[in-house]
């Protein structure tokens, strides 16, 4: 353990939220000379198929005003959100900014949040059980700092402070207070044949209610399970709640 890990599990003791942890891991990192934190959280599974991401809410510390303008839509397509799924260790922003890989709306996110100052960062990501994810990551907007110098050495102490921090959530069930953002993943053709399964309805019942034929109706349901990493209907229908897909009201006959 680092002094600046002792520090962080002294200021976390004294917290009773998740706001208040995330007050105190900026207390720490700023101390280190980072200016900016942000930590996030994924209940389900990030990735869906090749193409599609579930999108990231960014919960933050100090970021510079209306920042948040238009990053919505940046929420599924954040260059550095998918860089944590090519290893487990810490990396530098920079990496992925130069990286020959990233696609147009990629770039495009990445130089948004540049615009703003927020460009030279580092992300610690978390794989968590169950298909779950965490990530951290610490920022530098001063023009005059050796970036160089933050990074390499803190590269050790924020891989550390992260799991403490996302340990602490966890121990004190703070992670259902992080905000995340509001999954849409599933088509409306997929929502509307989940409700109806919700609802007690066979696939051929399903089939006649919508005029589809009973295959259409078994592969969108099939599809949504996949999306929702779920292993029956049931499962599927309790998941898609949990995460914001579908409403309570919905499932009501």
């Amino acid at each position: 353990m680092t002094a600046a890990s002792d520090k962080l599990g002294e200021l976390l003791a004294k917290t009773n939220n998740f706001e208040e942890s995330l007050d105190a891991l900026f207390e720490v990192v700023s101390e280190l000379g980072f200016t900016q934190v942000l930590y996030a959280r994924q209940r389900m599974k990030p990735r869906i198929g090749e193409d599609r991401w579930v999108p990231l809410r960014l919960n933050v510390r100090n970021f510079p005003k209306n920042w948040e303008g238009t990053w919505r839509q940046f929420e599924e397509h954040d260059p550095y959100y998918h860089a944590c799924f090519n290893g487990t260790l810490p990396f530098d922003w920079r990496n992925v900014q130069n990286s020959d890989t990233l696609n147009p709306i990629e770039k495009k996110a990445w130089k948004y949040l540049a615009d703003f100052g927020l460009t030279r960062g580092m992300t610690i990501p978390l794989h968590l059980p169950d298909n779950k994810f965490a990530v951290v990551s610490a920022i530098v907007d001063r023009p005059n700092a050796n970036w160089t110098e933050i990074y390499e050495n803190n590269y050790e102490t924020m891989f550390t402070l992260t799991h403490v921090f996302n340990d602490w959530l966890e121990e004190r069930k703070f992670v259902d207070q992080v905000e995340t953002a509001k999954c849409t993943i599933l088509s409306p053709r997929e929502q509307e044949c989940l409700c109806w399964a919700a609802r007690g309805k066979t696939s051929p019942e399903i089939a006649m209610i919508l005029d589809r034929s009973v295959d259409t109706v078994r592969l969108h349901i099939k599809n949504a399970m996949l999306k929702l990493d779920a292993s029956t209907r049931t499962h599927a229908v309790a998941k898609a709640v949990q995460f914001g897909v579908l409403e309570a009201d919905q499932l009501s006959a």
